[in-house]
């Protein structure tokens, strides 16, 4: 039985790809920090200018980092641009005077996380990382509005979140974080 050569080169190609998969080193892939980008839903904390309370849903464009401080503990960073359309960063119980405008937020934070399949020590760590963590931060929101309703807030996020971050190779790994915080809901790629 005579093997065509395209099905030969395809079954290296693949051996190799799995040569690489099986010799990934756990949730940071042995380097020092991770960085990822992602997109997702958000909800903040709000106050200034007589206002205070949770924003309704917004957009969150996002970049983040994490450093391994431990065999199984990161710490790191989180910023981006929210945009929350037509009023929603005042969410559903204050009224503007002028309506119909784009809120944009600036959010800088920080996080921890405990990658849990590390911690365990279980065989596909390398593959999968499963993680839960914490995050908090802050800063500026502007509202977009003609004078004299635009104005600049300030907003907190705090809360936990929960991820899942498969490597899809030693270089990339597509991921899903969700919790109350920084985002609700967020997906992307690890580099």
């Amino acid at each position: 039985m005579r093997i065509s050569k395209p099905l030969t080169y395809a079954a290296i190609g693949l051996l190799v790809m799995i040569g690489h998969l099986v010799n990934a080193q756990g949730w940071n892939q042995d380097r020092a920090g991770i960085y990822s980008v992602g997109v997702g839903g958000t909800q903040l904390i709000g106050f200034g200018d007589g206002y205070s309370g949770v924003s309704g849903p917004g957009l969150s464009l996002n970049v983040s980092g994490e450093y391994k401080v431990q065999r199984f503990v990161g710490v790191g960073f989180e910023t981006g641009v929210d945009l929350f359309f037509g009023d929603e960063f005042f969410g559903p119980r204050f009224e503007r005077p002028a309506v119909g405008y784009t809120s944009i937020a600036i959010p800088i934070g920080a996080k921890v996380n405990v990658h849990i399949l590390e911690a365990a020590n279980v065989a596909i760590k390398d593959r999968l990382d499963v993680y839960a963590g914490l995050n908090l931060g802050g800063g500026p929101a502007i509202y977009t509005a003609p004078a004299p309703y635009a104005t600049v807030y300030g907003f907190i996020h705090v809360g936990p979140q929960f991820g899942i971050r498969y490597w899809l190779n030693h270089s990339i790994a597509i991921f899903g974080e969700f919790g109350w915080g920084a985002t609700f809901a967020n997906v992307g790629f690890t580099f």
